[in-house]
């Protein structure tokens, strides 16, 4: 079977070839027609027409070609391109009810090998036109990512400061703001360049479509900046309240919304900086009887060349005022430590106990204790008598001496009669009391002359 078919390969070949020439020659004798087609970009005319009457238009096709359908011989097909026909459509022939135009047909190429005169699909080009508007924009800049650690954003300088937008109203009025975005992730030192001009709705939100309709138009597409990246800087505040509140009342500190602040500038001019310092009228403390509310502005105590990080600079701060109660301590005899005696000398006081009126926040009394109540008497300059004498307390600066009993202390010479309940001050005493009278610096020394 296999050889059968090979004996008659030849035979096959030759009918095929003859089958050939025979198409080719009915081909050539008739030569009959065809249609083809070709995808030919879409020309517009006289656009100004529009433009010069304050309007714009929009094509309402998703494609900027039409297909351009013609007949042909067989023969001529092949050397029929896309690149031989001109499709247009002329805006100086809109209709105005419907804002319909004609698709024309040029044939630039082989206009002889065509049958007929060529077609577009679509025949019929709708055209939308709309109002045109030319709005000015002041620019904006908006700024991406974060600066290295220990910098921040400084002021953006934008040239020019603003453009011109022309669209159709529809499309402007979408438009909130115009302005360039930059990108400063991880900028240790100022940023420079240019950026393309870019649109954003109300919401914040980037109109990314407009990029690319070419309805929309600026004065200026490019936009100059400046970005200047800052040294930042946390610093305490310090807070310095004048004046004196009223008697009977203490200033007892300052409560603020914000204890230290975030400041950026040049290097240079944060070197020298360690906090803020806040004082002048707005902390005058003078005859307050209660706390002071006030809000200060931080911008008014920067130093020159020095920005908050923050926009809004203002806290609320509270300086607090307290009333003084008085309170009364039993101090016996023996607390009261005296000072310069002489050893030829007994010395016996006139009562056992001694009222002293303290005044104070109402928290320091509550941990002020008789025992820590000292007392001293100074007898360096007293001769044998009897004598009712000035005390000297020795409290902290939280306290103060209202009024006491004086104390009765009656001297005698030794060896006298009658001196029995008589005390003489130890050497330890003495000594103890010798060291006393060098001084104590740090000490908040309080004498009372008439006890009251």
């Amino acid at each position: 079977m296999g050889k059968r078919l090979s004996n008659n390969l030849g035979l096959k070949i030759l009918s095929v070839f003859l089958a050939f020439f025979v198409w080719l020659a009915v081909v050539n004798i008739s030569n009959p027609e065809d249609t083809d087609t070709q995808e030919v970009p879409l020309e517009i005319l006289n656009e100004n027409i529009l433009a010069s009457s304050g309007k714009t238009y929009e094509l309402l096709t998703d494609k900027n070609t039409v297909t351009v359908s013609y007949r042909v011989r067989t023969l001529d097909s092949g050397s029929i391109r896309a690149s031989d026909f001109r499709a247009y459509i002329d805006l100086a022939d809109m209709y105005e009810p419907t804002g319909s135009i004609p698709v024309k047909v040029e044939v630039k190429n082989n206009k002889s090998r065509l049958v007929d005169s060529p077609v577009a699909r679509p025949g019929v080009i709708r055209v939308l036109t709309e109002d045109l508007q030319r709005k000015p924009f002041n620019l904006v800049a908006e700024v991406e990512g974060q600066p290295a650690a220990g910098y921040k954003r400084g002021a953006v300088t934008l040239s020019p400061s603003y453009v011109y937008v022309s669209g159709p109203v529809s499309m402007v009025g979408r438009i909130s703001k115009v302005g360039i975005v930059i990108n400063i992730e991880g900028a240790d030192s100022d940023r420079t360049g240019t950026a393309s001009v870019r649109c954003f709705d109300a919401n914040d939100n980037e109109l990314t479509e407009f990029a690319e309709d070419d309805r929309l138009t600026f004065s200026r597409s490019e936009i100059n900046y400046s970005l200047t990246i800052l040294k930042s800087k946390d610093l305490p505040l310090d807070f310095r309240p004048e004046g004196r509140v009223a008697e009977g009342y203490r200033f007892t500190g300052i409560e603020s919304s914000r204890n230290s602040v975030a400041v950026k500038g040049l290097k240079s001019d944060l070197a020298d900086i360690h906090s803020i310092t806040i004082s002048g009228p707005e902390l005058n403390m003078d005859g307050a009887t209660s706390d002071r509310e006030v809000t200060i502005d931080l911008k008014k105590y920067l130093p020159e060349g020095v920005e908050l990080v923050d926009s809004s600079g203002e806290i609320k701060i509270v300086m607090k005022v307290e009333a003084l109660e008085s309170r009364t301590y039993r101090l016996s005899s023996g607390q009261i430590r005296l000072v310069g005696s002489d050893s030829r000398y007994n010395y016996q006081y006139g009562s056992e106990y001694v009222n002293v009126v303290v005044k104070g926040l109402k928290e320091d009394l509550d941990h002020l204790t008789e025992a820590e109540v000292e007392a001293e008497l100074d007898a360096s300059s007293l001769k044998p008598g009897t004598y009712n004498t000035d005390l000297t307390f020795r409290l902290g600066a939280a306290y103060e001496v209202v009024s006491y009993d004086r104390p009765q202390i009656t001297i005698q010479e030794k060896g006298i009669e009658g001196t029995s309940e008589a005390f003489e001050p130890s050497e330890s005493k003495k000594e103890e009391a010798a060291s006393t009278e060098a001084g104590e610096e740090g000490s908040s020394a309080v004498t009372h002359q008439n006890g009251e």
